[in-house]
């Protein structure tokens, strides 16, 4: 492939940037609403995030809402500037159909403290770009290393540099719409001991409360039984059944009301069933303070992904991520769109849809350059 082609693959996908910018940034205001809606109910996800960061899950609920409307509000918007929405199975989150193009659009989301998620990177995974990456071999430090590889050993992903349908070539563009959010780390921190507390309670008294359940059934049973039913480990989820009943009744506890179920059944004591009521007061606290911290993006940032055809001018970019061979990652750095910016006149592959002006002082810590997009796009 010569230049000339290759310039013409990057002048699509600026314009495809271009358009995508202009659309989903007349859908912020709309996002915004939306996102206040769902946040109206943070009294009934507050504890289960208290006990998701206990357990140091990947899942995100607040990265989960923001995700589900982006892609419900692209898909809306998409179709009616007259791209066609296409699943594809192994794809990005979204893919619409033009005439000359399938498009493929990743929604991501990155908590602020996380900055291996968005300082001058974007981690990507097979169905999220066309270009092959480049994949060391050896190990570091060991007798043999080779930092940039050696043909034919790539990451190759699932999606091809162009589909050829019916006899009619449509080129892959790939792009990603990043949401940064602030980190809510010291608020969880800040009630964790609570629950934790509230835990080892009902823990405590679990072997007792089930042995006088079943004794008086027909099964044979001691507390030796009941203990050793109580510590082990479900073969699935590798936790102990313990931890697992006591999770659920604090469940039933604070979110279905058995209060006074789990009071007489266990048998508590006034300054037990003290410190279980207190805990209440103690998620309606942390749920005000996520309110007032307001966890809604501070950053929305638009990237177009280069289509594997512009190898080589992006192969020292675009390499294989931490889990080796597994993943992706784009190291856009400058951001430009290497084959259309000139001396003077800088294409951002990188765009800033929105911005919080409360933390413009840290996202610069972390932006080599910020490019916002207004009718054309702007260095601040």
């Amino acid at each position: 492939m010569d230049i000339a082609e290759k310039i013409a693959i990057e002048k699509i996908e600026y314009e495809t940037l271009l358009k995508f910018n202009q659309i989903f940034y007349g859908c912020i205001e709309e996002f915004n609403t939306r996102l206040d809606a769902s946040l109206n109910y943070l009294d009934y996800i507050t504890l289960p995030v208290i006990m998701s960061s206990i357990e140091k899950k990947a899942y995100n609920p607040f990265a989960v809402i923001i995700e589900k409307y982006v892609e419900f509000i692209v898909a809306q918007k998409m179709e009616r500037h007259g791209y066609k929405f296409l699943p594809l199975g192994y794809s990005s989150d979204l893919s619409f159909e033009s005439e000359d193009s399938i498009i493929h659009i990743d929604v991501k989301t990155a908590n602020l403290n996380n900055t291996a998620d968005f300082k001058d990177t974007i981690p990507l995974g097979y169905n999220q770009t066309s270009y092959h990456a480049k994949l060391p071999l050896g190990e570091r430090g060991e007798s043999f290393y080779l930092e940039d590889g050696k043909e034919p050993f790539k990451v190759y992903p699932n999606l091809p540099t162009e589909y050829t349908i019916n006899g009619k070539k449509k080129i892959t563009i790939t792009n990603a719409l990043l949401f940064i959010y602030p980190d809510y780390k010291d608020i969880m921190d800040e009630f964790r001991g609570d629950f934790e507390d509230i835990l080892s309670l009902i823990d405590g008294r679990l072997k007792d409360v089930i042995f006088d359940i079943l004794k008086n059934s027909r099964l044979f049973i001691n507390s030796q039984d009941v203990e050793r039913f109580l510590e082990k480990k479900n073969k699935n989820t590798n936790i102990k059944n313990r931890r697992i009943l006591a999770e659920n009744l604090v469940r039933g506890y604070y979110i279905h009301n058995l209060t006074s179920e789990v009071d007489s059944k266990f048998n508590l004591q006034n300054d037990e069933k003290e410190k279980m009521h207190k805990f209440v007061d103690n998620i309606k606290k942390a749920t005000q303070k996520l309110r007032d911290k307001e966890i809604k993006p501070i950053a929305i940032i638009s990237i177009s992904i280069p289509n594997g055809k512009l190898s080589p001018y992006y192969d020292d970019e675009i390499v294989s991520g931490k889990q080796y061979g597994k993943s992706i990652r784009y190291h856009y750095s400058d951001g430009k769109f290497k084959l259309l910016s000139k001396e003077g006149e800088m294409k951002s592959r990188v765009v800033f849809l929105d911005y919080n002006e409360k933390y413009l002082s840290i996202l610069r810590e972390y932006f080599s350059n910020i490019y916002v997009f207004e009718t054309v796009q702007k260095r601040i």
